[in-house]
């Protein structure tokens, strides 16, 4: 539990602080897609540092599913990562409609890079571990 737990905050702080990072390089708001939860009800006006928190419990969530589901053979394990990233990169989408936020293709890109790296993270942790 303590591999999850490390491991969903280290990947998490490293997604968060690449997306917020590139919003700065590139005027673009994927942070704010990544953080943003006023559309579910009762969560409209926390502070920022909430809603981090609450993508940070969401990612170690994540890396619980990924650990426990992750594959021991190499084929599969590059198909697993794939569907992983994948599911990241079409939630932009749905995220970004919600939140309510101007989508753009370098957004996007910037969403799918910023996915990839924090699969990439977590399976390299995985593998680390293992």
């Amino acid at each position: 539990m303590t591999f999850v737990l490390v491991n969903g905050l280290i990947a998490g702080l490293i997604l968060a602080a690449f997306l917020a990072l590139c919003d700065g390089l590139f005027g673009t708001s994927t942070f704010a897609v990544l953080i943003d939860v006023s559309y579910v009800p009762g969560m409209a006006g926390l502070p920022s540092v909430i809603e981090l928190l609450i993508h940070l419990l969401i990612s170690v969530v994540v890396v619980f599913f990924m650990a426990y589901f992750y594959p021991r053979d190499r084929r599969a394990t590059v198909r697993f990562l794939l569907y992983w990233a994948l599911a990241f990169t079409v939630a932009y989408l749905p995220f970004s409609l919600l939140s309510g936020t101007p989508m753009s293709f370098v957004a996007f890109l910037i969403w799918i890079v910023g996915h990839v790296l924090y699969t990439i993270v977590v399976a390299a942790q995985i593998e680390r571990q293992r």
